[in-house]
């Protein structure tokens, strides 16, 4: 299948970090198409390269499938940087948690370090929890204002007619005034 147009096909061999890194030696092969793939001749520059490519490629799935495993892969990349720290996973607070630190909130927006420790101690979390709960606190409500900001603004831009109508729409239903009969006086 060696047709110009048509797709070509190779195997690539096996692969070592050594063959990569070495220096290219010089092989001695017959001139004209290989007899397994009708490709150039290993000697061929185009031929060359594709070994190349594919020792490069398959090296690094090597890696790729070393680290999904849980190995520490060795090889192409040298000796891997000091490792940091591992990302802790999300807290799922509890909903008498999530309570506690909502009321504290309502009241208290910044906790003094005190009241800090006394809070995370009293719903089993760490000082690193309630902090970065707080912060995360202060910046949603900060974004909810600036929603809120943002649509009294657009409603100023109404005409008076549409803010009327929107006005009837979100007045709640009263009770149905009474008639004089049902009006009980107690004398």
């Amino acid at each position: 299948s060696g047709e110009p147009g048509e797709p070509r096909s190779w195997e690539p061999g096996p692969a070592l970090i050594e063959d990569i890194l070495s220096k290219p030696s010089v092989r001695k092969a017959p001139a004209g198409p290989s007899p397994r793939s009708g490709m150039p001749a290993p000697s061929s520059p185009l031929c060359a390269l594709e070994e190349l490519a594919s020792k490069t490629f398959q090296g690094l799935e090597v890696n790729v499938l070393q680290a999904a495993e849980g190995r520490d892969p060795l090889g192409a990349f040298g000796p891997r940087p000091a490792s940091r720290k591992r990302r802790k996973s999300r807290t799922a607070f509890t909903n008498q948690q999530l309570y506690a630190l909502e009321k504290r909130f309502l009241f208290q927006k910044y906790l003094a370090p005190a009241d800090r420790d006394h809070l995370a101690q009293q719903l089993g979390l760490s000082n690193a929890q309630v902090i970065t709960w707080f912060q995360n606190r202060r910046a949603k409500l900060k974004r909810d204002l600036e929603e809120m900001k943002a649509d009294v603004e657009s409603l100023k831009k109404l005409p008076p007619a549409a803010l009327e109508s929107l006005a009837g729409l979100a007045e709640p239903p009263g009770p149905e005034p009474c008639s004089e009969e049902e009006i009980e006086v107690d004398d």
